[in-house]
């Protein structure tokens, strides 16, 4: 298992990670792939054990391109379902409620 850098977990520590091609991030020996890098690392330092209040720059090709201000903010977003801009993240997604299955013994109209 990786241990990152001591510099790592210092809270006024700004961390910096680099996005590679659209759905790869790395910061402090982590990397990971998804659709939204950034926001999936910041979940990833968190686990790790990083303070969320650590701020993270990221940079494509030695740009800057994202400023996230703390770590465990960003851990706590999705992008929201339009494409654009950023929702609360839901650990657990609620499927739509079902219609109940109506009870074939009984007569139309008639409950037990």
């Amino acid at each position: 298992m990786y241990h990152p850098s001591p510099a790592c977990f210092k809270p006024e520590t700004t961390l910096t990670a680099e996005l590679i091609g659209d759905d790869t991030a790395t910061a402090c020996g982590i990397t990971v792939r998804s659709t939204s890098p950034a926001l999936v690392l910041c979940r990833e330092l968190i686990a790790t054990g990083i303070t969320p209040d650590a701020a993270l720059t990221v940079f494509r090709h030695g740009t800057v391109a994202l400023c996230v201000r703390s770590i465990g903010e960003a851990a706590a977003l999705e992008i929201n379902s339009k494409g654009a801009g950023f929702t609360r993240a839901r650990m657990v997604r609620a499927a739509p409620p079902m219609r109940p299955k109506p009870d074939s013994d009984q007569p139309e109209g008639r409950k037990p």
